[in-house]
């Protein structure tokens, strides 16, 4: 549930950011930033700051499209993921593990050019996050195919028609 919550916030984030990211199209992406900077009034003299703002004069129209499409299908994924695990769909959680797995590579790499306290720290939580689904998936699966099949609950019968479908005792 955990995970699910987090997927789901993470998605969440990510399409507030690529809505947002969309909405600078065809504007001056470095004096919308300054006015927001001035808005929640962070020093705009900041080195940090300056920096920020040099990067964001030079994106283009085009690259700033697409890192906000991009931006937009990881929400997707990420909010698919979270609604599946917190409904616990079997599914989701193969589709966590692997979406999770597939970032590893990267973030080892990125850990190895540019090493940080950050970036290690995500790395190892994603570790631990791909670990526990696939410890999780098999336990469930060896629980299932231990159930002997009187434990199995039989599939429901289809109603005919007129009938009110046969609700499963508990």
């Amino acid at each position: 549930m955990l995970i699910g919550a987090l997927k789901l916030l993470k998605g969440l984030a990510l399409l507030v950011a690529g809505i947002g990211l969309l909405s600078l199209l065809h504007r001056d992406v470095a004096e919308t930033a300054r006015h927001w900077i001035e808005a929640i009034r962070i020093d705009p003299h900041d080195h940090w700051i300056d920096h920020l703002l040099e990067r964001i004069a030079g994106v283009s129209h085009r690259a700033l499209r697409r890192l906000g499409i991009g931006t937009l299908l990881y929400s997707a994924v990420f909010c698919t993921e979270g609604v599946g695990l917190l409904l616990g769909q079997h599914w989701a959680e193969y589709m966590t593990a692997g979406v999770t797995a597939s970032f590893l590579p990267i973030e080892a790499y990125e850990l190895a050019v540019h090493p940080g306290i950050v970036k290690t720290v995500v790395t190892l939580l994603n570790v631990a996050v791909v670990a526990y689904l696939v410890l999780e998936i098999r336990s469930q699966r060896a629980t299932r195919s231990s159930l002997q099949p009187s434990e199995i609950e039989p599939a429901p019968t289809p109603a005919k028609a007129g009938e009110l479908p046969e609700l499963p005792s508990r």
